[in-house]
């Protein structure tokens, strides 16, 4: 599969994965004295690469599928129960309302403009999550055994999280709808 066939959610956790593993790797032959900024950057590094490790072998990534809300505007999926035997009747629904579902006056989100903010999105998650990784694996690997806590640094490990966490909770697919 080439690489441009891969979703940009995807690619951004492959990214962000080889990195977390290039630095614990190099951590294993070189830990360094470290005081505790270097204990608290390698939680992080080591709670993130397991999170996407977890990402990896899920069916999500395999199938290419979420059970969250695409981004194009989604979806509603309808809930059916059968009637002794009788043919399948609506009982519920989930979701978003299709756009000829909505109210009059209301305006449907075009699929290019949710789908474009969403690619932005992801960007500007990827660009922060890695920027504050980076800078983080920098500190942990030139900081001695005296560096001071950094107010900054706890805000970094959060970024990082926090970026982490959306890559993984995105849907990479649209979500098929019943007609």
């Amino acid at each position: 599969m080439p690489w441009s066939a891969v979703h940009p959610v995807d690619r951004s956790l492959i990214l962000f994965m080889v990195l977390l593993l290039g630095q614990s790797a190099y951590t294993l032959f070189h830990p360094g004295a470290g005081g505790q900024i270097a204990r608290d950057i390698d939680i992080i590094i080591r709670t993130s690469s397991a999170a996407i490790f977890g990402y990896f072998l899920s069916a999500s990534f395999v199938t290419g599928r979420t059970g969250g809300v695409s981004p194009a505007g989604g979806a509603a999926h309808k809930i059916t129960t059968a009637d002794s035997g009788a043919a399948p009747s609506l009982r519920g629904q989930i979701g978003f309302l299709p756009p000829s579902d909505l109210a009059s006056g209301q305006a449907a989100p075009s699929g290019g403009q949710t789908e474009r903010a969403f690619c932005l999105q992801v960007a500007a998650a990827t660009v922060i999550g890695l920027f504050c990784l980076i800078t983080l694996m920098v500190l942990r690997n030139t900081a001695g055994p005296d560096a001071p806590d950094s107010a900054a640094a706890v805000q970094f490990r959060d970024f990082v999280s926090g970026c982490v966490g959306f890559l993984i909770g995105s849907p990479t697919h649209q979500l098929q709808t019943d007609p």
